[in-house]
């Protein structure tokens, strides 16, 4: 079962999405201690958010995989823990106090894939 961390990640998660316009897709328990937010960019163009109590390498490695596979364009990873996190890997990471940096990450991004067409 996921940690207790990540439900809270997750709902801050969802509620700074909300508040800038962009749309959940969809919340899949990735492992026993990660939840995978699908996130819509822009039409196609979909992103994914793994909530976790420690960012690892495996985190790293399963979003990498997740983008290399094709069905995702952006992955960004969200902890909770500090200490003993991972927080340098193949993906963007966010601590979830900087949530607000994430959604302007999003924005870039919509913004990119809005004029990319």
């Amino acid at each position: 079962m996921a940690s207790d961390l990540v439900p809270t990640c997750v709902e801050a998660l969802d509620k700074g999405l909300r508040s800038s316009g962009f749309r959940s897709l969809a919340r899949v328990l990735g492992t026993a201690r990660a939840t995978d937010v699908a996130v819509a960019l822009h039409t196609g163009r979909v992103a994914v958010i793994r909530c976790v109590d420690h960012a690892a390498t495996a985190d790293h490695t399963a979003l990498a995989t997740m983008l290399a596979e094709g069905d995702f364009v952006w992955a960004g990873l969200v902890y909770g823990e500090r200490e003993g996190s991972e927080t340098v890997g193949l993906v963007e990471t966010f601590h979830v106090s900087e949530l607000d940096r994430l959604v302007a990450r999003l924005l870039e991004l919509r913004e990119a894939f809005g004029e990319a067409g």
